[in-house]
């Protein structure tokens, strides 16, 4: 984090009349720092943590260093009526959460994804929000969970890629007798409209943070290869003993279904 001014005047304002011993608190955790998922780690266990931002953002210091909490990005998204950006509280997050204090990012992309109008870079007063097309927005990056999802399941869903705002740019397809097996690429830019469109209970995809993404790319991407080389039979053992159970468990919601 760099000590700019914006920010020590916030820390100013916060920390007003306390009195902070420094060598007996915790150091505080970026919580864009996720560990590495282990080689069979499935999805659930990938943490969110990472905070979301709006499109446009410049990188994470940058973007901590330009934001001065105006709220405007907050308005846009409202008067759109898309509802995805909110601010961070006071008191979220520890220590940390004193510099997160007002500033933008994607509140729940299960209800409330980022619709990509890029309206908002148009109207961030600071720069911290930058005009770039839709194509190369770097919001995160979307993960299917592929023990969860109808598609590499034995079911036909393409809820996913017809939310997707870049579709076919996206989306890639390994059809069989297991599904239609929707695989998301590295073009995704992490709006989120596929994790409110995935009928599943909960949905079937997340949408983390790029750095996330590099922790935990080559494990998933093992997992991705073993699943395609599985014969019939060991797919099958995965799919009804383990999968379908939980897929029931989740419930389908019909009306989550992108028509």
């Amino acid at each position: 984090m760099n000590f700019t001014r914006r920010n020590f005047l916030k820390i100013a304002a916060l920390t007003a009349g306390a009195t902070v011993i420094a060598n007996k608190l915790p150091v505080p955790a970026n919580p864009d720092d996720t560990p590495s998922a282990g080689p069979n780690e499935p999805l659930p266990h990938i943490s969110t943590g990472g905070l979301i931002r709006p499109p446009g953002a410049l990188s994470e210091k940058l973007f901590m260093a330009k934001c001065v909490s105006c709220g405007v990005c907050v308005n846009v998204c409202h008067v759109m009526k898309y509802d995805a950006v909110a601010t961070s509280p006071f008191g979220k997050g520890g220590l940390w959460g004193i510099f997160e204090y007002g500033i933008p990012h994607i509140k729940d992309m299960r209800d409330f994804p980022c619709g990509l109008c890029m309206e908002c870079p148009k109207h961030c007063p600071t720069g911290a929000l930058q005009k770039v097309e839709k194509e190369n927005v770097a919001m995160g990056m979307a993960l299917i969970d592929l023990g969860l999802c109808f598609g590499w399941n034995g079911d036909v869903c393409l809820s996913c890629s017809k939310a997707c705002p870049l579709g076919a740019k996206v989306f890639d397809f390994y059809n069989g007798e297991w599904g239609n097996q929707p695989f998301i690429n590295e073009a995704c830019v992490g709006c989120g409209l596929c994790v409110k469109y995935c009928p599943l209970g909960g949905s079937a995809i997340k949408v983390v943070t790029k750095k996330q993404y590099q922790n935990v790319k080559a494990s998933y991407a093992g997992e991705f290869r073993k699943l395609l080389a599985m014969s019939n039979e060991e797919r099958y053992n995965i799919v009804y003993s383990q999968n379908l159970p939980n897929i029931m468990g989740r419930g389908k919601l019909i009306e989550r279904e992108y028509r």
